[in-house]
Formats: structure tokens, C-alpha cells, sequence
């Protein structure tokens, strides 16, 4: 795997698969059993290739009896940060996670997402130019989830670069510039989700009709769901959208639009996984 400066990549792949290992990998935690592991250029386990590296574990190692403002100050030094300048980052990540009025509190007071978001804001504390993230959206509300994807997007929009795992597959969708699907420790498939082939397994229909009995044949027993202004959405499998066509054109319906449904990414994914499916060029890549 490679994940060039400025780019994102996202580890997808089942309990087990190495995700986590990849990114402690990358980060220096533990030695290659084979191989190497470089963080432009240097090795990742020398501690300058570390420097620049921020890191979101995804079960976090606090002091639970620290405050937070004092555990951001006390990371933010080992990363070489003092004096005024550690207090202006300590005070601007609390601001961007919204954190600013829990500085007093102790860690261990914290509900679970406002840990996850105290765990983002040491991540980024000492401004670094690689962001390591495991399951970054645990424990988040979707208004959260909502905030994190903005932040991460500036983050990658200002040069960083980042490398992240997700069982989140709608996240991984938005924030990867490229996915690596990884299982027992290898890489079945690397590119852009883009770029997966998917299936059509359906199409999805807007129509007008005075009695949604005229197309309910064609559905398969799913239900039209009635929309605004005497419209219908319909789900149609393959094989009926020729007669839905023909009921269009001789005028039993209106159809305001037809579009193809494709596969979910998770069927994809695990239909790939369930092959042992290889990259583009048919090879395998060690994790």
C-alpha cells in the first residue's frame, strides 16, 4: 500500500483483517515481521519519521485522573510544542471540537464521544502533516460524524494526508481518495470506490398516476411510496422495466424520471472478500 502526500486512503475489511496492525505499522508501534514501512522515505520505526504523525487509536490510553486541557498540554510538549505556542494549539483544538468548556473536567468524567473528539483534538494538537485514525467515527452522534468528515476534509484540503480505518463504509465513501480492502492480513483490492464494479439489481422510478394500482404489478409486492404533487417512487426490478417503459409510452403513466439502482458497497465488498478477489493487476499486496 501507498498513500501519496494530500491523498486519503481508507482500510476497509472484517474483524481481523489487519487494519488496526496496518496502522500501528505506519505509525512505528511495532516492527514489519517482513518488508518495510517507510513515512517518506525514513523507516516508521525511527522516532523522526514520528514527528510528523498524528495518531487516533481506536480504544485511546488516557490518565483518567488528568484534566483535559492538562492531558492536550502534557502531548502536545512530547511533541515538542512550549510555552505560548502549546497553549495556542491546546486552546484551538479544544475550540474545533467543541471542547472548550470540558477543559477543566477530568478524562475520566467524559461521555465516549466527547472522548473520541478529545482523542481527534491530540491528534491534530501539533499541527502534523500524516493523520493515523482507528474507527474515528466510534462513539459519535450523527451530528458529530457530520463534523468530523468536515474537519478531516479541511485537514486533507489544507495538504495532509491521511490514512484510516471505518466499518462505516458511507464515511470511507466521502473521505478516501482510495480504498484498500484488506483480509488475513493482505490486500484483496485497492482503487477508488468509483471504480468498483457494481451491479445494477434495479431501477428506481418517479412517476405520475392517478391510481398507483396501474404499476404496482411491476413491483414485485413493494410498495409505491407517494411524493408530493400526485407522484410516485417505485422500485422496479430488472426484468419489469421494459413493460414499465411500455406503460409510459402508451400513456397508462407519466414517468417523470427512471434510474439505475447498483449494488450496495457492503455487497460489494463482501462479495470481493468471499472471492479472495486480487487487485487490478490480479496480484495480492501484503499488508
Amino acid at each position: 500500500m501507498a498513500v501519496p502526500k494530500g491523498a486519503a486512503l481508507g482500510l476497509v475489511g472484517p474483524n481481523g483483517a489487519g487494519k488496526t496492525t496496518s496502522i500501528k505499522l505506519a505509525a512505528g508501534l511495532m516492527p514489519p515481521a517482513g518488508g518495510q514501512v517507510l513515512v517518506n522515505g525514513v523507516s516508521a520505526m525511527e522516532p523522526r519519521a514520528r514527528k510528523g504523525i498524528g495518531l487516533l487509536t481506536e480504544t485511546q490510553y488516557i490518565y483518567p485522573h488528568l484534566k483535559v486541557r492538562e492531558w492536550l498540554g502534557m502531548l502536545a510538549g512530547f511533541s515538542g510544542l512550549k510555552g505560548r505556542r502549546l497553549r495556542e494549539r491546546v486552546d484551538a483544538v479544544l475550540a474545533l471540537v467543541e471542547l472548550t468548556d470540558r477543559a477543566g473536567m477530568m478524562l475520566n468524567t467524559l461521555s465516549k464521544g466527547q472522548l473520541q473528539r478529545a482523542g481527534l483534538a491530540q491528534a491534530l494538537v501539533h499541527e502534523p502533516e500524516i493523520l493515523l485514525l482507528d474507527e474515528p467515527m466510534s462513539g459519535l452522534d450523527p451530528y458529530w460524524r457530520y463534523r468530523l468528515h468536515k474537519i478531516l476534509m479541511e485537514y486533507k484540503a489544507s495538504g495532509g494526508t491521511l490514512l484510516f480505518s471505518s466499518h462505516i463504509l458511507v464515511d470511507v465513501e466521502r473521505l478516501s481518495d482510495r480504498v484498500a480492502l484488506i483480509e488475513q492480513g493482505r490486500v484483496r483490492w485497492t482503487g477508488a470506490l468509483t471504480d468498483m464494479p457494481r451491479q445494477v439489481v434495479g431501477y428506481e422510478a418517479v412517476c405520475r398516476a392517478q391510481d398507483p394500482g396501474d404499476f404496482k404489478a411491476l413491483t414485485n409486492g413493494h410498495h409505491p411510496e407517494r411524493l408530493p404533487n400526485g407522484q410516485w417512487r417505485v422500485a422496479i426490478p430488472i426484468d419489469k422495466k421494459e413493460a414499465l417503459l411500455n406503460m409510459a409510452a402508451q400513456g397508462g403513466i407519466s414517468m417523470e424520471s427512471l434510474r439505475p439502482v447498483q449494488e450496495e458497497i457492503e455487497e460489494v465488498l463482501f462479495k470481493f472478500a468471499g472471492m479472495g478477489a486480487g487487485t487490478p493487476e490480479g496480484k495480492e499486496v501484503d499488508a
